[in-house]
């Protein structure tokens, strides 16, 4: 074993590195494919909104799961065992805010970013204040996947985490600077594909290596096949503190503030299509993902207990984790016997989970440069290549100041789990209760949100030099240690925000209830009708499918003509907003857009009457025929 737990000959590492190479020149080569699909800005950051809710919910699989997952929780299910998947699995009290909430809010009222919202429902001093705070956490979150990979490149060969940071900072930013959201999404869904494989992959060859699941389940310690392990008596990592921390101001913030998240929901061709990938999102992705990035440490657990008690196995050599860091590298070098390509490819996971999660934030990030940034203070009119331009520029800027950040990373102790939290807890805890109270209570002022997030932020932040703040709402958590302020801060933060907002609420005045029409969930059935521009048809019509495409300069644009037996089993009116696609369904809307139909009498059943702008911004195929559904 060399100093960070793996010995690799000059050959195994030129041959990992040969396929953790080409891997990227593959990723950034195809997203760079995708940049054919950006006509405009609204394509660049939210791909016109036209996607099926399976292509963004598949492509969600990478986005939830960084750099830092792998490592990260597979060093807590090494420490702690099963209780590793509580981060993933504690969503589930947030979906039906988020799903019949806050998600047709934001769709229905065209938010393009989550700071806009903050100026809709409250006033331009809120869109700036959470513009930092936001700016923030997504900038934290890219330096710490920066540093994760890192400090994996730095373990197995050695190189110095700043010179892995820049070089990997660079091939990142290139497919995500041209490709945009569209690049975005569909690298994502090859790579949660390559996620899950390599991860597969690495639990299949630690059960193997042990000698099958029964060994695997029997080695295992009993506190480490418990869910909920150290309920209170481990201020490092425990279930009440985690709960409390990561699940209330994590999960909320991961929902309702991740702009890069919120983004994917904003590429969804509809609030209903939205709400199917929430609910795959909840009960698919997230207990799948748990597993595939902590089952390592559970392996590497087990294994350490087997060869304590019988001695080296069979071609397996001793585990020795003295960096936990460095938990995943070690169980899958020796667990895959050594072998460079194999372990490459795992490698080849990494480096797909660094990039699906990183360009999201750095399209985020420069979608919140642009719309918050530079085109209400810069450049209010300009045209299209002009944004894309700047937005370009915008996903440099965002992976430098990521590529900054490690610096700070590399200077702090701890697991990485604690790493982590340390600094989202300060942020987070603020905005998101300034969210949901703007959200779900018509009665939060404007002054209300902007004293709230101030002042409960400074103080969040004053408990990190005077942690004693906490010692009364963490009274149920024991010991001393740092780990108690570490999980606890957030709810402090939450708790204290929540008493000043509401406070500040009862004695400043209200914003005019036509003025939040549409951003408070009471007022929905509006917005619905602003979204349209009529009044929303909710007959239930079918799917109609398989019509051929007739190019008429006399359609409006964004128009589409049918024949009134098409509009009859459509369910449609004349006006009523109609979603068109290419008829094969495996594109998932690549090729699509939302029209208003109309009735033509002229027309056969079989035909479908559009202008050639209409047909161009779709991006459709004259010799394709096209899918229609109506959306209300």
């Amino acid at each position: 074993m060399g100093e960070f737990g793996i010995s690799l000959s000059s050959e195994a590492t030129t041959v990992i590195a040969l396929v953790a190479i080409v891997y990227v020149i593959i990723i950034t080569t195809f997203g760079g494919y995708f940049a054919r699909f950006n006509n405009n800005i609204n394509d660049f950051f939210y791909s016109g909104q036209r996607f099926a809710w399976w292509l963004p919910a598949a492509s969600m699989v990478a986005t939830g799961i960084g750099s830092y997952s792998y490592l990260k929780y597979s060093e807590q299910g090494f420490n702690t065992g099963m209780s590793s998947t509580m981060t993933y699995m504690n969503d589930w009290f947030i979906v039906p805010f988020f799903i019949f909430g806050w998600l047709p809010i934001i769709y229905f009222a065209r938010i393009k970013s989550i700071p806009e919202y903050f100026e809709k429902r409250f006033n331009t001093t809120a869109r700036y204040i959470s513009l930092v705070i936001i700016l923030a956490y997504m900038f934290f979150y890219i330096g710490y996947n920066l540093y994760t990979i890192s400090l994996a490149m730095q373990g197995m060969f050695g190189v110095p985490i700043m010179q892995s940071a820049v070089v990997l900072a660079i091939f990142l930013g290139a497919y995500v600077t041209f490709g945009g959201q569209t690049a975005v999404i569909f690298t994502d869904l090859f790579q949660g594909f390559m996620l899950y494989l390599a991860g597969g992959l690495a639990i299949f060859a630690g059960i193997y290596a042990l000698g099958g699941f029964g060994e695997w389940w029997g080695w295992l310690p009993v506190s480490h096949r418990l869910p909920f392990v150290h309920l209170t008596d481990n201020p490092k990592f425990n279930t009440a503190g985690l709960f409390w921390g990561e699940a209330l101001a994590g999960s909320i913030a991961f929902t309702f503030m991740n702009q890069g998240f919120i983004m994917r929901y904003l590429t969804i061709k509809s609030v209903d299509e939205g709400r199917k990938a929430g609910f795959f999102n909840i009960l698919v992705t997230l207990p799948l993902s748990a597993v595939i990035v902590g089952a390592v440490g559970w392996i590497g657990k087990a294994l350490v207990e087997k060869q304590q008690a019988l001695g080296k196995l069979d071609g397996i050599n001793l585990i020795d984790i003295h960096n936990t860091f460095h938990t995943f590298l070690v169980v899958c070098w020796e667990t895959v016997y050594q072998n460079p390509w194999v372990f490459g490819f795992i490698i080849a996971a990494l480096m797909a989970a660094l990039m699906s999660t990183i360009d999201t934030l750095i399209n985020a990030c420069a979608a919140i440069g642009i719309y918050d940034l530079y085109k209400p203070l810069f450049k209010k009119q300009a045209s299209d290549q002009h944004y894309l331009k700047a937005a370009r520029w915008a996903s440099i800027i965002s992976t430098a100041i990521g590529l900054i950040l490690v610096f700070w990373f590399k200077e702090q102790k701890g697991s990485l789990m604690s790493i982590h939290y340390k600094g989202i807890m300060v942020i987070i805890p603020s905005i998101v209760t300034t969210i949901f109270l703007g959200a779900f209570w018509r009665g939060f002022t404007p002054i209300a949100a902007c004293v709230s997030m101030v002042s409960g932020s400074l103080i969040t932040l004053s408990t990190v030099y005077f942690p004693w703040m906490i010692d009364g709402i963490a009274s149920f958590v024991s010991g001393p240690e740092n780990g108690e302020y570490i999980y606890l801060r957030a709810l402090f933060g939450m708790c204290i925000t929540t008493v000043i907002g509401v406070g500040t609420s009862f004695v400043t005045p209200l914003k005019p209830k036509d003025d939040i029409v549409g951003l408070t969930i009471d007022t929905l059935d509006q917005s619905m009708t602003r979204y349209k521009g009529g009044k929303p048809n909710f007959k239930i019509g079918e799917k109609v499918k398989a019509l051929t495409v007739k190019l008429d300069e006399t359609v409006g644009d964004k128009q589409v003509q049918l024949s009134p037996a098409v509009m009859g089993r459509l369910g449609a009116n004349d006006g009523d907003l109609i979603y068109m696609e290419d008829s094969r369904w495996w594109l998932g809307g690549l090729r699509s857009e939302h029209v208003k139909a109309f009735a033509n009498t002229e027309l056969p059943d079989n035909e479908a009457a559009f202008s050639k702008e209409t047909h161009r911004r779709a991006y459709m195929l004259s010799d394709r025929l096209v899918t229609l559904e109506k959306i209300f």
